[in-house]
């Protein structure tokens, strides 16, 4: 059984364990956004940050921690990492996120709602009147077809 590290040395790398939490959701949240949601995206993605967390842990115990050797409290630190970038991180950089794009979209959608919305207001307007033409036209047919069906009088013979 290999020796107790000093305190100072677990804090350390509880320090640096919660970071390597913290960055590893960060990551997560990002490949949730680029790829989207979905049962089976979200479980192969779980799947991958748990052996990316794994191997993250055991390359960190080998190669720059005190002990080195992987230890419980650095598993956990980890956890703690990714639960505070959860639910401290995280809403406030969707927030930061979500204001830029509004910042740098609104020009955009200004120019749509003055450019290219008449336009396509006037589009939907050609239509519905071609479609309410085509209607009165269709319906106009059936009416003189109904009216060419009916027999002459003079055709009609009595018993």
């Amino acid at each position: 059984m290999a020796p107790a590290p000093a305190p100072w040395a677990v804090l350390g790398d509880a320090l640096w364990c919660l970071g390597l939490g913290c960055l590893l959701a960060a990551a997560r949240d990002a490949l949730r956004l680029a790829l989207g949601e979905g049962k089976l995206r979200c479980f192969l993605r779980d799947a991958a940050f748990f052996a990316a967390a794994a191997v993250l842990i055991c390359g960190f115990a080998a190669g720059t921690s005190a002990g080195g050797l992987a230890r419980w409290y650095m598993s956990a630190a980890v956890l703690l990492g990714a639960l505070c970038w959860h639910w401290a991180v995280q809403p406030a950089v969707h927030r930061a996120a979500s204001m830029l794009a509004v910042l740098l979209l609104g020009p955009l959608h200004a120019a749509h709602k003055m450019l290219l919305q008449p336009l396509q207001d006037r589009a939907a307007q050609a239509r519905t009147v071609r479609k309410s033409r085509k209607t009165a036209k269709k319906s106009q047919k059936t009416q003189n077809s109904a009216e060419k069906q009916l027999q002459k009088p003079s055709i009609i013979l009595y018993n």
